[in-house]
């Protein structure tokens, strides 16, 4: 690794305490940069090599972030722009089945608290955990809220 490079995730970790893993992913990203002051011309090809070994937007952007901190750190003028990255949505019930879940008529006490559950998860969009974790004291009925 070169000495700027070195100095750079040095002062990192013992100037600004950050973990080992970022020293790693510092270290990682800086492997692209194939000298200390890359012009345009070789943070670009830096990108391109990147993609060439097949690395997704997303982890373009991981190294990408990295340099640019140590350009920001060196004091250069450039700047490597971010890639576009695809937006994913979930995948969401349809308000037929949501219709179909809250439809279900159960028969004992523990399919009446899944019920319950599910109604909750369905009205909230809250994670499981945090359903399963709601004491009935943080819940205001009156407004429709929970308290921490």
């Amino acid at each position: 690794m070169l000495p700027k490079f070195q100095q750079f995730i040095r002062e990192r970790e013992y100037l600004l305490n950050v973990s080992p893993a970022t020293v790693s992913w510092h270290t990682h990203s800086l492997k692209w940069l194939r000298s200390e002051n890359p012009t345009d011309d070789e943070l670009k090809q830096a990108v391109l090599r990147m993609r060439e070994k097949g690395l997704r937007a997303t982890g373009c952007n991981s190294a990408i972030r990295s340099i640019n901190a140590y350009l920001k750190w060196t004091g250069s003028p450039h700047k490597i722009q971010q890639m576009k990255e695809p937006h994913l949505i979930l995948p969401t019930f349809t308000a037929p089945q949501i219709q179909l879940l809250l439809s279900w008529k159960p028969k004992k006490l523990t399919g009446h608290r899944l019920l319950t559950l599910i109604s909750l998860l369905a009205d909230t969009g809250c994670r499981v955990s945090e359903g399963i974790g709601l004491d009935w004291k943080e819940v205001d009925f009156d407004n429709l809220l929970s308290r921490p």
